[in-house]
């Protein structure tokens, strides 16, 4: 085979894994972003976080949210469920960013394909 034939075929078999490799751990990421609270389904956003504080430094102790299936869901302790929400949301994003450092510093398919 031509030589800039294969080195072709192996760039885009690198490419090929590097995109994959990069949507997987992208889901990865959004399912760790969910959260079971009281019975209800959360996906943690900066939305979710800054209105949650909001609630907060506004004074409130306990509102109803919405979750995930538009279901309201009285918290009662919304410092509490705040605090728990950041958990969720740096613990996922810190894992994200660690497998996505593992991802960007392989150079060959060789070394995707061990990931």
């Amino acid at each position: 085979m031509d030589e800039r034939l294969e080195k072709a075929f192996q760039t885009a078999n690198y490419m090929a894994s590097l995109s994959n490799l990069r949507r997987v751990a992208l889901e990865e990421y959004k399912q760790n972003l969910i959260y079971y609270f009281q019975g209800s389904t959360f996906t943690v956003t900066r939305e979710l976080i800054v209105f949650v504080h909001t609630l907060t430094e506004l004074g409130n102790t306990e509102s109803v949210i919405l979750d995930d299936n538009n279901i309201p869901l009285n918290v009662v302790n919304l410092k509490e469920f705040l605090n728990s929400i950041l958990n969720v949301y740096s613990l996922a994003t810190n894992a994200y960013l660690a497998k996505y450092g593992e991802i960007k510093s392989k150079r060959r398919v060789e070394g995707l394909v061990e990931l």
